[in-house]
C-alpha cells in the first residue's frame, strides 16, 4: 500500500453538498449491520437505519459541540465523520465512513486520528464509539488504535 503524503490528505467542515451522500452511505451501512445482526428484512432495516440517521440528525440542530468533518484526498472529498465533543467528558464517534473505492489505503485510521485530534483539542476525556462485533475489519482498527471493549450489546430474537 503507497504512503499517503501528508499534502494529499486534509480534513475540512463537511461541506452541504456532500452530506446527502454522506448520510445514504451511513443509512447503507447501518442497514446491512441491521440485517446481519438482527435478521431484519432489507426493507425493515432500511426503514429503521433511515429513521435513527434522520433522528439524529434532527437532534443535532444548532448543537456547538456536533461536528461533521469530511475527509479529503487529492482535492476529492472520500468520506466524512460525524462527533460530539463536549469539554470535559468522553467524546462520541457516532459515524465514519470511507467510500468503497477509497477503504483499506489507511484512510479511515488517519479520519479517525485527526477525530481524536480534534476532540482531545476540545477538552474532551476519551473517545467512545459503537461498533457491530460482526464489523471485524473496523473492530481490528480500532483495537490497535487503542480502543478496548467497554460492554457488549445483546440482542433476543423472537
Amino acid at each position: 500500500m503507497p504512503a499517503i503524503r501528508p499534502a494529499e490528505a486534509n480534513y475540512v467542515n463537511m461541506p452541504p453538498a456532500y452530506r446527502p451522500r454522506f448520510f445514504a452511505g451511513l443509512v447503507a451501512y447501518q442497514t446491512t449491520q441491521l440485517q446481519q445482526a438482527m435478521g431484519y428484512s432489507q426493507d425493515v432495516a432500511h426503514d429503521l437505519a433511515y429513521r435513527q440517521i434522520q433522528g439524529i440528525q434532527q437532534d443535532d440542530a444548532g448543537l456547538p459541540h456536533r461536528h461533521l468533518v469530511a475527509a479529503k484526498w487529492k482535492k476529492n472529498i472520500i468520506g466524512g465523520a460525524w462527533y460530539v465533543a463536549v469539554p470535559e467528558r468522553a467524546s462520541s464517534l457516532l459515524w465514519i465512513m470511507i467510500e468503497d473505492a477509497h477503504q483499506g489505503q489507511g484512510h479511515g485510521r488517519r479520519l479517525l486520528a485527526h477525530v481524536a485530534e480534534q476532540a482531545r483539542a476540545a477538552g474532551a476525556t476519551g473517545l467512545v464509539l459503537h461498533v457491530f462485533t460482526a464489523n471485524t475489519v473496523a473492530v481490528t482498527l480500532y483495537q490497535k488504535l487503542g480502543f478496548s471493549d467497554i460492554g457488549k450489546e445483546m440482542f433476543l430474537p423472537w
